[in-house]
């Protein structure tokens, strides 16, 4: 059986924020521990598609939980932690988010093990929000800010990114080369010439603390520039900040653009790296 230990630290939040941060917190934990268990059975025994009958009680017990973990995690990430002020009124929201947080994997289950295994983990969670008190409360460690944009945040955000970078075809366009300021660079050599931690530096180095994460599908983002990580993750991703000097795009086909102040400092380590130059539109 698993066992979660209480957040230990020496920092202090307003208790209705540290209730949110924990739950965070174990929806993270609890996400890595099962998709790291499925990688491992999937490994073991060769994974199937998720409708194939064959597969194993213990695989049909596993992949639903890290989904449902997840869905709950994004319904929390909804609620701007700062908003909170009463400690039961925010208990009785986080419960609430998981209880009926959903995505496409928990909707429709393939039949009773992976709906009983949904149904343990909202229980689960459900039950590690409410037994959390003011002891472990004062103790919870702060994570790095995120929360999901609304629809109409996200609304205003891509209109004014588009008038900003002429984006008429917000998919294909940076790809077709006809936009001026952005550059274009095969996804592999980018990963390799520009680690994350680098990019994280040169907006930190700009004063900018809290990076947009606009996607083709899913949910979107403002968020620590910590938690900055353009990448394609099934779906395409724009990246940004207020000023909207500067701009990445990973597209699925892989391709890294790069705009703004940022084209500079990326050519110059893609050079330091000794890869060799391959696409300059600009």
């Amino acid at each position: 059986m698993r066992r979660r230990r209480r957040d230990a630290g020496s920092e202090s939040l307003p208790l209705p924020c540290a209730l949110h941060t924990a739950a965070r917190r174990y929806c993270l934990e609890q996400y890595a521990y099962w998709s790291k268990k499925y990688a491992e059975l999937a490994q073991a025994r060769g994974d199937r598609q998720r409708d194939d009958p064959h597969r194993t009680r213990e695989v049909l017990d596993t992949f639903p939980r890290y989904s449902v973990l997840d869905a709950i995690r994004i319904e929390l990430e909804r609620i701007d932690p700062t908003t909170l002020t009463d400690l039961e009124d925010a208990r009785s929201l986080l419960v609430l988010a998981g209880e009926v947080a959903d995505n496409a994997f928990t909707q429709q289950p393939v039949g009773e093990i992976d709906a009983r295994a949904v149904a343990e983990e909202r229980v689960a969670f459900c039950r590690y929000v409410r037994g959390l008190q003011g002891v472990d409360l004062h103790t919870v460690k702060p994570l790095p800010y995120r929360r999901v944009l609304t629809p109409q945040e996200s609304k205003s955000i891509w209109s004014r990114l588009r008038a900003r970078w002429e984006l008429t075809d917000v998919w294909n366009a940076p790809m077709d080369g006809q936009l001026r300021g952005l550059m274009v660079f095969p996804a592999g050599g980018f990963y390799r010439a520009v680690a994350d931690g680098q990019l994280r530096t040169m907006v930190l180095n700009r004063g900018i603390q809290r990076v947009w994460e606009l996607r083709e599908f899913g949910p979107e983002y403002v968020q620590d520039v910590s938690l900055f990580t353009p990448a394609f993750n099934g779906a395409e991703g724009y990246w940004s900040s207020e000023d909207l000097e500067w701009v990445v795009y990973a597209s699925h086909d892989g391709y890294v653009a790069v705009g703004g102040w940022l084209v500079a400092e990326v050519k110059a380590l893609w050079h330091s790296s000794g890869l060799v130059w391959i696409d300059t539109r600009d």
